[in-house]
């Protein structure tokens, strides 16, 4: 069997674990998008650079994107591809897909030959991708200046050991939304905003509401207190260092238990569509969520703000889980040098452009905040204040193997079944040997 061969069958059967993983982690990361957009360009700059191809002789690239941006977003990309395209004297074909499906076809499509130059993905399939050699590391691609234009979390979250494997182009994230006609001014601790929850909780109307018994929405709390999933290290994440049953990650859990079975200020069950049907009903004047409602919570009359989770008892703030869209290279493309200098230009062009077509696509481009508008976006501040405070998900094939047991205990625990202390040992040993049976 050839290589090509072997990798293609290995490959499959990691997606398929992969797809299951992530069909479980869905509900988790809700990626909806907005039904409307809020104004802004519908073109690239006039005064943007692109800098040349490096060659002479002009190439035929193909590029698969994804709607998980928004349609809207989608087609800003495909404007910014074919003035690449028209500038450098390269053509560029195309084709837009369904977020999943995309990641689906990639793993088939590209060792069978058939797959695209360039492709956009997040940053959780990173690991996996490089293993099945569907990404090309595009060390070169980036200078040193422009590395830097970067937040530090967008790029960590596409380096994976020592080396970059694609270019970030917006984040993802939970931060605090509030409803302005409920709440004044968001207080500095979670000790104070906990008191003002609690006066605001009665009946049916909550103070704060949100899925707290899923690990995804809590993690900000058990991070805060010192937990993680996988401790950093400068060339990826050391998975043999699993951070759910040290003291802090245990006081992180019991903290967010607490807020249900203790404080009483939500129940235990909040699920995704509760929580944003309360909030557009008014009913909740605080949730934990990411942008893609935003706009829908606009359209139902709610004036809302976004802030950072304010902080702990302890003095940190929440870390909640950062993700990031990013485009990447195929590893067996024949024109790696044009599919590099493609994601570099995209990399420093799409950010704004994104944004201003759906505010979920965050932007990780420091030079974008310059645009004069963005200056005045009390929204945008909220969420890049957050995104300062964040973990970005590990871009490892292993974090698949964490959703099912961290799910398992926080449900537990939050339902009052469990102690935080042995839901965490439990949780732990199962991410432990899984990794070890996977080897």
């Amino acid at each position: 069997m050839s290589t090509h061969a072997n990798r293609a069958l290995t490959f499959l059967l990691v997606l398929i674990f992969l797809a299951a993983s992530l069909y479980g982690c869905q509900t988790q990361t809700p990626t909806q998008v907005p039904t409307t957009q809020p104004p802004g360009p519908t073109s690239i700059p006039a005064d943007t650079q692109i800098p040349p191809t490096p060659t002479h002789t002009p190439v035929k690239l193909t590029v698969w994107i994804t709607t998980r941006v928004g349609q809207t977003a989608a087609d800003e990309a495909k404007l910014a591809i074919q003035e690449w395209a028209k500038a450098t004297g390269n053509q560029v074909e195309v084709t837009e897909n369904e977020f999943f499906e995309l990641m689906g076809k990639l793993p088939i499509a590209i060792p069978a030959g058939t797959g695209p130059d360039v492709y956009m993905l997040t940053n959780d399939y990173v690991g996996t991708f490089k293993e099945g050699g569907l990404l090309a590391n595009i060390d070169n691609a980036l200078t040193p200046e422009e590395y830097a234009k970067y937040t530090k979390s967008a790029i960590d979250a596409f380096s994976l050991d020592g080396h970059l494997w694609g270019v970030p182009i917006a984040a993802d994230i939970n931060a605090l939304l509030y409803n302005k006609a409920l709440i004044n001014e968001i207080p500095d601790t979670m000790d104070e905003l906990l008191v003002q929850a609690k006066a605001l909780t009665h009946g049916d109307q909550y103070g704060l509401l949100y899925p707290v018994d899923n690990f995804w929405y809590s993690y900000p709390f058990f991070s805060g207190f010192g937990g993680y999933v996988f401790k950093p290290t400068e060339s990826g994440w050391d998975i043999q260092d699993i951070g759910f049953d040290n003291p802090g990650a245990i006081q992180g859990l019991q903290y967010v238990a607490d807020m249900v079975n203790l404080q009483k200020l939500m129940p235990p069950d909040v699920s995704w569509d509760v929580m944003n049907s309360m909030f557009t009903e008014g009913k909740s004047a605080m949730t934990i969520s990411n942008p893609s409602m935003v706009p829908s919570f606009k359209e139902a009359g709610i004036d809302v703000g976004v802030v950072p989770i304010p902080k702990l008892s302890n003095g940190e703030y929440p870390r909640p889980f950062a993700t990031f869209t990013g485009i990447g290279v195929n590893g067996y493309s024949a024109n790696i040098d044009e599919s590099q200098a493609l994601v570099a230009y995209l990399g420093s062009r799409l950010p704004l452009v994104l944004y201003y077509a759906n505010s979920g696509n965050i932007p990780v481009y420091a030079d974008v905040l310059k645009d004069p508008e963005l200056q005045k976006d009390t929204e945008l501040t909220g969420w890049m204040s957050q995104l300062e405070h964040s973990d970005p998900l590990p871009s490892i094939k292993e974090i698949n193997l964490v959703w099912t047991p961290a799910l398992a205990a926080f449900s537990t625990v939050v339902h009052g079944k469990d102690t935080a202390e042995n839901a965490l040992k439990a949780a732990q040993v199962q991410i432990q040997e899984a990794i070890a049976a996977e080897k």
